[in-house]
């Protein structure tokens, strides 16, 4: 019988032996223990960090069309934003305690899609349908709201009851208009910033203000957006600690699959599957320094491979490599996987807000050497939140400058083994929270290899 065979039987009997390092054999815990948290909404943007920004580049609002932006201001993403359409919304994001949040959006998309979240809100909502029909009235009245015909045949359910009300309450604070322009001019013109310095994020958001607002400034919001989403808000604290734990999770069942036999991809389908057991999205997994999904290749008895896995929850990332011995490895990957967690524990010990960037790279590398090893890792950090890289811009232009830790910081540090002919690949990585007097993992790390 040979070993893929075997590992199937031993499997299924539940007899897979444990140790303290190991998964155990037939645990549940991982799979059984799946829990859903409960959704968090409101707007997610860490607003004292925005403001700071926003008055270092001297601008005075967001106006932001992106779904992901829109979903960090306002804490719901507009579905037609996943559809590969221009927006029919903007979040609108002031500088200052007064009146801070707009949103001017298509009627029927917030009917539709954003109302069952935005319920309890008391954003101000500017809601456009159309011009009126009829040529005789003024081309600036809009059309009736356009909401299901109720045919009054059953009674009317606590989804459509509550989306029509908060609909209409929206129009009854803040009128209803004929054209996006109208609504956005409105919006603009009671926030006080028809004359403001405006940063977008999206070309009809420019073209948008450029109209209605043409005293007015405009700009491109990416690199306030990239310095305002490292520092996250107390709910992204939570929303990450949430995301990084369950991704781990996630990886962790789905390693069972390498122990019946399974191949590389049939490890990253079960990573996917386990991540959206726990209401998450897949985003990536690299499995033994391979990231093309459609690449396969059996796993075999001594092989030490690297995972390196990402997923999403409600937004934000996980972030999680280690190590996979199945069965015996090599000393020599013993030697270097030991060497790379000694490192990674003294440069934990270190972090904290002050430090640097390039400090902590130039730390990693140097608690290698103190200790007598030159292998060949980066210690690379990178800020976690709405993008497994969210420090870094969208725009091609090139990163910021040498980041500076700050309390509310959520950081990887990627420690990679750059180096072949060591008896395999190896990883390691986890979630950190910059805390004002040092660090804190978000992510169980009792494990920093881990065999199957």
């Amino acid at each position: 019988m040979n070993r893929r065979n075997a590992l199937r039987f031993i499997s299924a009997a539940g007899l897979f032996a444990s140790a303290p390092t190991q998964l155990a054999a037939g645990d549940k815990s991982i799979a059984a223990g799946v829990n859903l948290h409960p959704p968090l909404t409101g707007p997610r943007m860490n607003f004292a960090q925005a403001d700071k920004i926003l008055a270092q580049l001297e601008l005075d609002a967001l106006v932001l069309g992106d779904g992901v932006n829109f979903q960090h201001a306002m804490g719901v993403r507009p579905v037609i934003s996943r559809m590969g359409r221009p927006p029919s919304a903007f979040a609108i994001v002031k500088r200052g305690e007064r009146d801070r949040l707009a949103i001017v959006s298509a009627a029927f998309s917030y009917y539709y899609t954003m109302a069952d979240t935005l319920k309890d809100s008391d954003i101000p909502v500017y809601l456009y349908t159309a011009p009126a029909r009829d040529i005789h009235e003024d081309s600036r009245a809009a059309t009736p709201l356009t909401l299901f015909r109720d045919r009054e045949e059953a009674p009317v359910d606590a989804i459509e009851t509550t989306r029509v009300v908060a609909t209409q309450t929206a129009v009854s604070r803040e009128g209803e208009y004929a054209t996006m322009e109208l609504a956005l001019a409105r919006a603009l013109k009671d926030m006080g910033l028809l004359q403001a310095r405006i940063a977008v994020d999206h070309r009809r958001a420019e073209a948008m203000v450029a109209s209605v607002a043409p005293k007015a400034t405009t700009t491109g919001a990416d690199d306030a957006l990239r310095r305002i989403r490292p520092v996250k808000s107390a709910i992204e604290i939570q929303l990450m600690r949430q995301a990084a734990q369950a991704n781990v999770d996630a990886a962790l069942e789905s390693l069972q699959t390498i122990r019946a036999g399974g191949s590389y991809r049939d490890l990253r389908a079960e990573f996917f599957a386990a991540a959206a057991r726990r209401g998450h999205r897949g985003v990536f997994m690299v499995v033994d320094r391979v990231s093309d999904e459609l690449y396969d290749n059996n796993f075999e008895e001594g092989q030490a491979v690297l995972i390196d896995c990402v997923s999403e929850y409600q937004g934000y990332h996980g972030d999680y490599g280690r190590t996979v011995f199945v069965g015996e490895p090599a000393k020599s990957m013993v030697t270097a996987t030991q060497a790379i967690g000694n490192a990674w524990d003294q440069v934990q010990e270190k972090l904290r807000p002050g430090l640097r960037f390039s400090e902590i790279s130039a730390m990693g590398q140097e608690s290698l050497r103190q200790s007598g090893k030159r292998y060949l890792v980066p210690f690379n950090p990178h800020s976690v939140g709405l993008y497994h890289t969210d420090h870094v811009g969208l725009t091609g232009l090139p990163p910021r400058e040498d980041i500076v830790l700050e309390p509310g910081m959520v950081l990887s540090i990627d420690c990679p083994l750059l180096e072949t002919g060591v008896g395999g690949s190896a990883h390691l990585e986890d979630l950190i929270l910059i805390t004002p007097d040092g660090a804190e993992p978000i992510n169980a790390t009792d494990q920093q290899t881990i065999t199957v």
